[in-house]
């Protein structure tokens, strides 16, 4: 993993119950943003077979059911996506067999097929945790992406479908 550029300083603040079979629990993080005072929440979803999802919302928006399509239009897109990338760098770090999940959510009135948070968030991950220990499997249609540890992949040559098929009973629309 490449050495990350400036990001905001995160704190973990507690474990929730989880909402879904397959999922353990999620952890809930939370930065600042020191450009505008906005405050973020980051939940960490943690799967069965050391799967983390993450999304991240405002914090002043956590109310909401749409919470993860707004645009703040605060335009540090890189330093908050990075600040996110940072919490999974602590979940890489502490369990070496993790892999991790997210969605690219759709703005209002964009379609849910490669959305330009999905594009941004590819770029993002392929720069800093690249493809040497990762395989990186794109689901274009969802906006979906899955980074799998090779090693778990080798140990397990079924995995990335039983992944896959699992967040797609989830997330993923239908054909």
């Amino acid at each position: 993993m490449k050495v990350l550029p400036e990001h905001y300083d995160s704190c973990f603040i507690m474990r929730k119950h989880p909402m879904c079979n397959g999922m353990l629990h999620i952890d809930l993080w939370r930065f600042k943003s020191m450009k505008s005072g906005k405050v973020y929440l980051v939940d960490v979803e943690i799967y069965e077979k050391h799967i983390y999802g993450i999304k991240f919302y405002l914090k002043s928006q956590a109310h909401l059911k749409n919470r993860y399509k707004f645009l703040t239009n605060d335009f540090e897109p890189r330093r908050i996506v990075l600040s996110c990338i940072y919490i999974m760098k602590h979940y890489y770090e502490i369990d070496v067999h993790s892999s991790f999940a997210f969605i690219g959510a759709n703005s209002a009135g964009e379609d849910m097929k490669c959305t330009k948070r999905f594009r941004f968030y590819r770029r993002m991950v392929n720069t800093y945790f690249g493809r040497k220990i990762f395989e990186h499997r794109v689901d274009e249609k969802n906006s979906a992406y899955l980074m799998l540890r090779k090693t778990e992949i080798q140990k397990n040559s079924s995995l990335i479908k039983e992944i896959e098929d699992f967040f797609k009973g989830i997330y993923m629309l239908t054909d």
